[in-house]
């Protein structure tokens, strides 16, 4: 019997990706997402009223990279903060907020429910 040892990121599949985001009103991009047909729940509502929900008014880039909780170490889960904590540690950082619809958008085949990723 042989046990495999776990890779972790950087060591472990990936999924990168660049998505360029800004230079929308916040009713450009909910009428985007709409042309779409995406749905928002209450907390998407409630996030696009907030005032701190901004959205910039350059384009520009950002990389994603999409990893499974384990490959940071979590083979049995993890809460938010020991999350972030971890993902600071190995270099990555959290993405500004705006680029949640935008994200959306690049994912129009995203299975719905799906919880075993995190882009960070």
């Amino acid at each position: 019997m042989s046990i495999k040892k776990e890779k972790i990121y950087p060591d472990c599949p990936t999924l990168i990706k660049t998505v360029e985001i800004g230079c929308l009103t916040k009713s450009q991009l909910l009428n985007k997402l709409q042309q779409h047909s995406i749905l928002m729940n209450k907390l998407g509502e409630r996030l696009f009223s907030d005032d701190k929900f901004t959205i910039s008014d350059t384009i520009y880039s950002v990389r994603t990279v999409e990893l499974k909780v384990r490959d940071l170490g979590f083979s049995e889960g993890a809460t938010i903060p020991q999350l972030f904590s971890k993902a600071n540690q190995v270099g990555l950082k959290l993405c500004p907020l705006e680029l949640g619809p935008y994200l959306r958008l690049e994912y129009m085949d995203q299975p719905e429910g799906s919880t075993n990723t995190i882009i960070v």
